[in-house]
């Protein structure tokens, strides 16, 4: 029978290994079981647990477990190590290639921040055609935000000038809607309704704002049968005049609704022009010839 070898890394010699390398210990035996006790820990069964624990993990089991198959175990781990090594190592150097990428287009793109964000639209547009060729899509996500950008600005703009026309455009129309004074109703069209109208004219996005409030004018309007006939009356007209040719659609009809018929006009002309002082008719006939003009336009 042969007998079998005694390998050297049983689990005897690894607890012969620890016993001698603890003779180089810091402190004694003695010392040692001393500490343990303080803290309330039998030193004999520790130290028996311990043998039984180590002699359990190196000590090939019976049942045929070898060192070999520790060695293909730890080969293994090993190579999965380095795999995984190669992974993180590809993947910093994918990150170290976009961030080089990222850089070299930031110190592209900076030169052009000025001019993007410049208040010259040539100069603005100048920049976007070179931020296309560096950079595509950060010039068409630029490129909507400047659109935006744009339009906020431009509403901003308007809402502070329509403030002015707002405040103007309500003086005027409390006054025809509240005081029954010719001199408050002269007042509102000369000073308030007609200025305010002609003002805005000047811009067309102005124009469309202020004279759809003017709907709320157009019935307070005494164009077709004035109870007293005041020198407002062709400043009246010509605030009629206006709105028809706006081409503003419903404000066109609302204005064509309260618009008498040429001939209307002209009867009072005819019945108040001798009364009036020369420039005075004579302003009130251009009114007239206007409005008809206007009518004759829309049909």
């Amino acid at each position: 029978m042969t007998t079998p070898t005694r390998d050297t890394s049983s689990g005897d010699d690894v607890l012969g290994r620890i016993g001698s390398l603890s003779g180089e210990a810091e402190y004694t035996d003695a010392e040692a079981r001393e500490a343990l006790a303080d803290d309330g820990v039998e030193p004999q069964i520790l130290t028996r647990a311990l043998r039984e624990r180590v002699r359990s993990i190196v000590t090939p089991p019976r049942w045929g477990f070898s060192w070999e198959a520790v060695r293909a175990c730890a080969l293994g781990l090993t190579a999965v190590s380095a795999a995984a090594l190669v992974v993180v190592l590809a993947l910093d150097a994918h990150a170290s290639v976009v961030a080089q990428r990222e850089l070299a287009r930031a110190q592209l793109m900076s030169p052009l921040l000025p001019g993007l964000a410049s208040d010259d639209p040539e100069r603005r547009s100048l920049a976007l055609v070179i931020a296309q060729e560096v950079d595509p899509a950060f010039a068409a996500e630029t490129s909507r935000q400047l659109a935006r950008w744009d339009v906020n600005a431009r509403a901003q703009a308007r809402t502070s000038q329509n403030a002015v026309y707002e405040t103007r455009f309500m003086s005027g129309l409390e006054k025809l809607e509240l005081s029954r004074d010719p001199n408050d109703r002269k007042a509102a069209i000369w000073n308030d309704l007609l200025p305010v109208l002609l003002d805005a004219r000047k811009n067309r996005d102005d124009f469309v704002d202020v004279a759809i409030d003017y709907q709320r004018v157009l019935p307070l309007l005494r164009v077709r049968d004035p109870e007293v006939f005041l020198d407002s009356y062709w400043g009246e007209l010509w605030i009629l005049n206006i709105l028809l040719e706006s081409k503003i659609g419903p404000v066109v009809e609302a204005a064509r609704r309260q618009a008498p018929e040429a001939a209307v006009v002209e009867h009072i002309y005819q019945q108040h022009a001798a009364s009036l002082d020369e420039r005075d008719r004579k302003a009130f006939e251009e009114a007239v010839a206007v409005y008809e003009d206007t009518l004759k336009g829309l049909r």
